[in-house]
């Protein structure tokens, strides 16, 4: 594997992890600021997790997953986590930003038919 591959790596799983904390997050109706609070963290720093720009640390991993009800693996776990209905309105707003991606987008959904 290549620097750069491992270095995209990396970067993937930063903002996999950082999605997945968010995701729990939300299912929780906690906003940034309260989960912050609760694991002692700035929220900053919390957001930065979640945004994929930086590792927790171990000990914060820790404390996010309780937090969140979740075990620890569950961060890292890869797996489709998002609720139908916020999918359907990426689509959506997708789409919207750029109309020329619809008609390739309903030709594929015709072959999956």
């Amino acid at each position: 594997m290549s620097v750069n591959s491992k270095m995209n790596v990396s970067k993937d799983l930063k903002i996999h992890i950082g999605q997945k904390i968010k995701f729990f997050r939300k299912k929780l109706s906690l906003s940034q600021e309260q989960l912050a609070e609760m694991i002692n963290m700035e929220t900053k720093s919390l957001s930065r997790i979640e945004s994929g720009h930086n590792y927790p640390m171990y000990e914060n991993l820790i404390l996010i997953s309780s937090a969140l009800g979740v075990e620890p693996w569950q961060l890292y776990y890869m797996e489709n986590t998002k609720d139908i209905n916020l999918m359907k309105q990426e689509i959506m707003s997708l789409l919207e930003a750029d109309t020329s991606k619809i008609l390739p987008v309903y030709q594929y959904l015709l072959m999956l038919k």
